[in-house]
């Protein structure tokens, strides 16, 4: 488990629930229930308090811990605490606290030292006062108890413990020899925070570093619009609006004016430039939104994939020209509504078949609907949300578009489709939130940066 997978679950949770209180709560009460139950009755406990989540739950801890003496530390003040569920903790459980005057002396005075000081996603080694309260806490000889993770880990100069209570999973680089004996408690995120995506899913989306160079932040390629050139036009705006450095669109001669025309930022070439073109300077490929039923496209689309290195996805009338055998071996995802998955795969569309072909091909599947299920044939995930206007034309070429984007920042596969998947019927719950039914694709993909962006 990653770090970012720690967080997103939380900010999921959160979205869903309105806070992670009750997470907290149980985080508390675990680590409390691993004290109680290792070392005896009425031992003598410091807890050494941050200024986060963390320092939360081990305040959380202390109301549990009745059967122990139990001092809480902080570093800093208590008004200092960062977040709401920490405040609130620390305002609901009337313990006496002490400040980093008292701390040589209650680590002298101390059994037990509980390490909530730092959670995850700490951004280098700790820095003064930190560092020396981690040096005297790791040089105390007492036992020391970690929350979720040593503080500080995985940097040089971590709390070094004897043992950590970790949350939900365990995160990557968490070993004995980091984190003493690490015991993993559940602390209540249900099912479907875990499977179903939310705004979470963004932190996933890197973002671009100040010395980046063009073509760092994702090369996208379309294969699209022979025959629809507003089909093209769509996906392509809507994988350049995810923030992509690149994006060509490959179509036919008598559409190469009308998308040229359309945005400065596109680079539009016609599919016979595909022969002297390298398609793999690209990081993705998107084939098959507006492209036609021409039996002759078959040809160009099977050449392609022959020659392309990396990611493909496929949509609309390219599901129609290919079969799944032309993209297996492929890092592929597909992106088909009911019908489409009945005429590609040839069995009907449900999400019991949609694993079962995925895992067939290995293709990633993202069967639309109400809610879209998305699959790899070993794992599974759902993004609901959207509404009745989505059945209007252009909000596939949009998805298309968003998770080739998304695929070309080397976003794992399967989580682009998510993140692509909730972009798109948040957005739509954006327009609907704004113009009631009565917005139109060009509103869904303008608000890309903003959902994006977390702004709404």
């Amino acid at each position: 488990m990653d770090y970012i997978e720690a967080k997103r679950d939380d900010l999921n949770y959160s979205k869903t629930y309105g806070d992670t209180y009750n997470l907290m709560i149980n985080a508390g009460r675990a680590v409390a229930k691993f004290v109680s139950s290792k070392f005896k009755q009425h031992s003598k406990v410091l807890i050494v308090c941050g200024t986060g989540n963390n320092a939360g739950d081990g305040i959380m801890a202390s109301s549990f811990l009745n059967c122990m003496d139990v001092k809480i530390q902080f570093i800093k003040e208590p008004f200092d605490l960062k977040t709401y569920e920490a405040r609130r903790a620390f305002n609901e459980n009337n313990q006496k606290y002490f400040t980093i005057e008292d701390l040589d002396k209650n680590i002298q005075e101390s059994e037990i030292i509980i390490d909530a000081i730092f959670g995850i996603g700490i951004n280098g080694s700790p820095r003064e006062p930190y560092s020396s309260v981690i040096t005297k806490i790791n040089s105390s000889g007492k036992i020391i108890v970690s929350v979720d993770v040593p503080s500080g880990f995985p940097y040089p100069g971590s709390v070094k413990p004897d043992y950590t209570v970790t949350f939900t999973g365990i995160k990557d680089g968490m070993t004995s020899e980091t984190c003493g004996e690490i015991i993993v408690s559940d602390i209540g995120i249900p099912e479907n925070i875990i499977k179903y995506s939310g705004r979470g899913d963004l932190l996933y989306i890197p973002k671009p570093l100040q010395d980046s160079h063009k073509g760092m932040n994702g090369r996208v390629a379309l294969i699209s619009g022979f025959t629809y050139s507003g089909s093209a036009i769509i996906a392509a705006r809507a994988a350049y609006n995810t923030g992509v450095d690149l994006v060509r669109v490959y179509t036919s001669q008598n559409n190469y004016n009308i998308i040229s025309s359309y945005s400065a930022g596109l680079i539009v070439r016609t599919f016979n430039d595909l022969d002297n073109d390298d398609i793999n300077q690209n990081d993705a490929i998107l084939i098959g939104p507006g492209l036609g039923l021409n039996p002759g496209y078959r040809d160009i689309l099977i050449n392609i994939i022959k020659k392309y290195n990396g990611i493909i996805i496929a949509d609309a009338d390219a599901l129609k020209l290919l079969s799944p055998g032309h993209l297996e071996g492929k890092k592929c995802a597909v992106t088909p509504h009911a019908g489409e998955f009945k005429m590609f795969y040839g069995v009907d569309a449900t999400e019991e078949n949609a694993v079962k072909m995925s895992k067939k091909y290995g293709i990633i599947t993202v069967l639309k609907g109400k809610v879209d299920i998305i699959t790899d044939g070993d794992n599974i995930f759902y993004t609901s949300g959207g509404n009745a206007r989505m059945t209007m034309g252009g909000t596939g070429d949009m998805l298309a578009g968003l998770i080739a984007g998304m695929a070309a920042k080397h976003i794992n596969l399967i989580r682009a489709c998510m993140i692509g998947t909730y972009i798109n019927k948040e957005a739509a719950r954006i327009c609907y939130d704004d113009l009631g039914y009565y917005y139109s694709i060009d509103d869904m993909i303008n608000k890309i940066p903003y959902v994006i962006n977390n702004k709404i």
